[in-house]
């Protein structure tokens, strides 16, 4: 365990913000918070659980200390005839995990390939894409409190998964840091493709559903994504910046009437999920520019650094597009970024 001092966040956000921290450091195991709590100066700071920003937006330095979990140890916990249920180190990259669990065949993860951020990011987000969500493949989730060290572990149903959130975004956020996450997966017998995103189906159209592997529909995931998303490593985003709006049933019927093309999704609750990228295509905000940061000319949906832009650039442009989709649909689109 090292203690940074003045540190910048610029590896650790996918806007590519250049920020500091006062004091920034890597927790490996329990015993290291243990070890910073008997620091008084430290421990009278405010802390703060960070992964690797990929859902972040940074406005200004930060007081206090930055946690970052670094544990990234992969162990096979049991298995059966037709499941294995592997726990995996919050420090490890998403998409190296989901790799390589598609290298083993194993089925589950492979919808939700090139997602940036860690396997610690996971849970807390809930990260979603392509009709499959984390909460689908967690069985438990194991954290360290961060006032006491204690561990604390989560089945999935104490998680409290919603979309794009969990308990600890809610009730638990900087109180306790993900240290471990167990996932249950298929085998590749036993298991089978996840098509219910139509661009995904189509994409796979001429394979037979029997020819299909984990294999085959993480490279298909990842050909949708790069041709819609661009890649933080050369585009500072944060991927989804906003969240797909859900609307009761009377007012998407008085928006559709406007507006009869407008695609939706309805959902068990009789509710409708209607697509942030449309609504800000809409207002036509799609490809353009406010200062150094812009709407994405490939998915309206993210926000990007066109160079040399400070958080509060992104922020202000994000403001303008929330203020012209509302007064245009009535709809505040809510952030899934988180803004600091």
């Amino acid at each position: 365990m090292h203690i940074q001092a003045n540190y910048s966040l610029l590896p650790h956000n996918t806007f590519k913000i250049d920020v500091k921290t006062q004091y920034y450091v890597e927790i490996n195991k329990q015993s290291d918070i243990l070890i910073l709590r008997t620091d008084m100066k430290l421990a009278a700071l405010p802390w703060r659980i960070f992964g690797d920003g990929s859902n972040l937006l940074l406005t200004q330095d930060i007081e206090g200390v930055v946690l970052r979990c670094t544990f990234k140890k992969i162990k096979i916990m049991k298995e059966d005839q037709d499941n294995i249920w592997i726990s995996v180190g919050a420090g490890v990259k998403w998409h190296d995990l989901v790799t390589h669990t598609v290298e083993q065949g194993w089925w589950g993860l492979e919808n939700l390939a090139l997602i940036p951020g860690t396997v610690g990011a996971a849970p807390v987000q809930n990260i979603g894409a392509y009709g499959a969500e984390a909460r689908d493949s967690i069985t438990r989730v194991q954290s360290l409190n961060i006032y006491d060290g204690q561990r604390i572990e989560f089945r999935n149903a104490e998680c409290h998964f919603g979309y794009r959130t969990s308990i600890f975004k809610q009730e638990y956020i900087n109180k306790l840091l993900v240290h471990r996450v167990t996932f249950r997966l298929r085998k590749s017998h036993s298991g089978k493709a996840n098509l219910v995103y139509a661009p995904l189906k189509e994409a796979l159209s001429d394979f037979q559903k029997k020819e299909l592997t984990p294999l085959l529909v993480y490279k298909a995931v990842i050909r949708i994504r790069n041709s819609k998303i661009p890649n933080p490593e050369r585009q500072g985003n944060g991927g989804s910046f906003f969240k797909n709006p859900v609307v009761d049933e009377a007012y998407f019927h008085d928006l559709l009437e406007k507006y009869p093309d407008m695609p939706h999704h309805k959902m068990i609750n009789g509710c409708y999920k209607i697509p942030a990228a449309w609504l800000i295509e809409q207002v036509d905000w799609k490809g353009r520019s406010h200062g150094r940061a812009g709407v994405s000319h490939q998915h309206a949906l993210v926000l990007v650094n066109l160079g040399g832009a400070q958080g509060s650039d992104i922020l202000e442009l994000s403001n303008l597009v929330q203020e012209d989709v509302n007064h245009k649909f009535g709809i505040y689109l809510e952030p899934e970024v988180i803004t600091l």
